[in-house]
């Protein structure tokens, strides 16, 4: 772990319970049908053999609320948000309201300066982005990231996935205009469909786009996805995933593991 942490494996049996009770980092061993009662956001394994590092330092990361890497290159970085990235990410959701095909985080904006809020407003906003951090990267794995620029150091737009009422995850993406016709959307809408393929369970994920946005319909179908209806101003795509993630024998599969959610009472396969 980079800050000198560690993730510990451990069954049941090895007392992986009472490790997390005092406050440390694990990931359980599956050792048979009964489990023991778990706290909210527990992975498991089947076997400790298919924790490899990419895992671990995942699962460390959620324990420490530290921002998830979806992706990167010589260009760009795009990764989970975090609460210090609030101010930033206010005068980006300021900058897409003009362009109402994208939903952001943080909802309707004034066009009042972040520095110029009540500080009660701002506090408000950080907690929005506090509360879908939680809620959707911690719940979904999946969400709308921040696409940074290496050579500036800043943030230049978002891509990921919102949940639909379906439950098929919907890209959607935005580049700030300054940094469009550089390839910037393609590249990282490849790195968003990579991190579902990889980590999240779904067979497909679908994308909404209106029918005169021919940048987007080109990038669309530059990455597979195929038109399934139209509505409207609005043109449906869906693209299926290849490998099955519930499959140990299958070689997308990659680590195969469980989260355990008690708060909502599920259990999810990857």
């Amino acid at each position: 772990m980079e800050d000198g942490g560690r993730v510990l494996v451990l069954s049941a049996e090895e007392g992986m319970v009472s490790h997390m009770a005092r406050g440390e980092c694990v990931i359980g061993v599956r050792s048979g049908s009964d489990l023991p009662p778990l706290p909210g956001g527990c992975y498991l394994v089947d076997e400790e053999e298919s924790v490899d590092a990419v895992f671990a330092d995942r699962v460390y990361a959620r324990f420490r609320n530290k921002p998830w890497k979806i992706g990167e290159n010589d260009t760009v970085l795009l990764r989970e948000f975090s609460v210090d990235d609030i101010r930033e990410l206010y005068l980006l959701e300021q900058e897409m309201q003009a362009y109402p095909a994208v939903s952001g985080i943080l909802g309707e904006l004034a066009d009042t300066p972040w520095e110029g809020l009540p500080a009660d407003v701002r506090e408000a906003l950080t907690a929005k982005l506090s509360s879908y951090i939680e809620h959707q990267y911690a719940f979904y794995e999946y969400g709308l990231w921040g696409i940074y620029l290496r050579s500036e150091d800043r943030l230049i737009g978002m891509c990921g996935f919102s949940v639909t009422e379906e439950g098929v995850p919907s890209l959607g993406y935005y580049v700030s205009p300054a940094y469009r016709r550089r390839g910037i959307a393609t590249q990282c809408c490849r790195m968003a469909l990579d991190f579902v393929e990889n980590w999240v369970q779904t067979e497909e994920v679908s994308a909404d786009i209106d029918r005169e946005n021919f940048a987007s319909l080109c990038i669309v179908r530059a990455l597979g996805f195929v038109e399934m209806k139209g509505d409207g101003q609005r043109l449906q795509f869906r693209k299926t995933l290849a490998g099955d993630k519930t499959d140990p024998d299958s070689p997308e599969a990659g680590a195969l593991w469980n989260k355990i959610l008690s708060a909502a009472g599920k259990q999810f396969r990857r």
